[in-house]
């Protein structure tokens, strides 16, 4: 971020936690990995009609890519621009994986009661009156997947380091919520759930 940029606000996602916030057209969004290796899901609404929210499958197949880079957009539901890449040291995201829930710990590990970020995400956004049936699939930033040749999918752990971050334009007013993955039963997560820090800064 430039040093001439004005910070607006900054909020601590605590590992296995979620926050969230409203962003206007035209400021930045960083979101910066504090240790390193942690998976921050991504979920974020159009401030004015709910209805509409962030879309990996609407933007991987606009972007004809499954990779996201400096200066793609993040699309919508409706296809439309929500935010565009303009800094980014990471060197993964992942468009395809769904967000933990309850019954992916129940179902895949046989464990109750863990924090999942589909709960957490909807503890942070019930105050804005957004529920889970309006919750489209996250954008994992950070997140390390790979397709093998197979066409299977591999969970891999971050490979991101501490302080490694991506900022984000907003493109239209928008309620975002970010989720500090708490999965700490397959490799995503590195060796333990840490904490994700989220900056929003007006430029100068």
């Amino acid at each position: 971020m430039s040093d001439d940029a004005k910070l607006v606000e900054q909020t601590l996602v605590p590992g296995g936690h979620a926050r969230a916030f409203t962003v206007k057209q035209g400021q930045r969004l960083q979101i910066l990995d504090v240790a390193g290796e942690q998976v921050a899901d991504f979920f974020a609404f159009n401030a004015l009609n709910h209805a509409e929210s962030t879309s990996p499958s609407h933007t991987l197949i606009s972007l004809r890519s499954l990779v996201l880079r400096v200066g793609d957009e993040i699309r919508s539901n409706l296809r439309y621009p929500m935010f565009k890449i303009v800094h980014d040291t990471s060197p993964s995201h992942d468009l395809l994986i769904p967000a933990c829930d309850e019954q992916r710990y129940l179902l895949d590990y046989g464990v109750s009661d863990h924090r999942s970020c589909v709960a957490n995400i909807e503890e942070v956004l019930r105050p804005f009156g957004i529920g889970r049936a309006l919750f489209p699939a996250p954008v994992d930033f950070f997140q390390k997947t790979r397709i093998k040749p197979d066409g299977r999918i591999e969970q891999l752990p971050c490979a991101t380091k501490p302080g490694d971050y991506i900022v984000l334009e907003t493109l239209k007013d928008a309620i975002v919520a970010v989720s500090a993955c708490p999965m700490d039963l397959n490799p995503i997560g590195g060796s333990k759930i840490t904490d994700i820090q989220v900056s929003i800064y007006e430029p100068a």
